[in-house]
């Protein structure tokens, strides 16, 4: 067995965290997920529980899965995954901002299976998943608005 040596006047975690800077290096662009503002205290917003009980959990994780494997920026088609920018109008929506949302979020949305969406907000090549919606109420379509 052989053992590398330490450059003089490093640690074992500077080798570490050069390796990880390196790793973060060649994923940079790729599709990230995060939870970190999730919302489920609203009315038309769901939990994870909801979203199991209704298989639609699995789904929306296979969706993110696909997602991950691309360039976050080129993957936004007006369709399956659409960008808005800033929040809905209040007619156009049922959902109230959260307050730790930073003003200039570009919000946007990922279709999972029928009017279930994964609505948040992106920041670089990160998507924060803020709402589980599982009627589509984020951004309100013409049918429902009747605009």
């Amino acid at each position: 067995m052989t053992f590398k040596k330490l450059k003089k006047g490093s640690t074992f975690s500077d080798t570490i965290g050069n390796k990880k800077n390196k790793i973060a290096e060649l994923q940079t662009g790729y599709f990230k997920v995060s939870f970190q503002y999730l919302d489920t205290s609203q009315k038309y917003g769901s939990a994870f529980k909801d979203w199991q009980k209704d298989g639609l959990l699995s789904k929306a994780l296979e969706t993110i899965a696909g997602y991950c494997c691309g360039n976050l920026i080129s993957q936004i088609d007006g369709t399956k995954f659409c960008k808005y920018g800033d929040f809905p109008p209040a007619d156009k929506t049922r959902f109230r901002k959260p307050e730790m949302i930073p003003e200039d979020a570009c919000w946007a949305r990922i279709h999972v299976t029928g009017p279930a969406v994964l609505a948040g907000h992106i920041v670089k090549d990160t998507f924060y998943v803020v709402f589980l919606d599982k009627f589509h109420s984020f951004y309100l379509t013409r049918r429902v608005t009747g605009r």
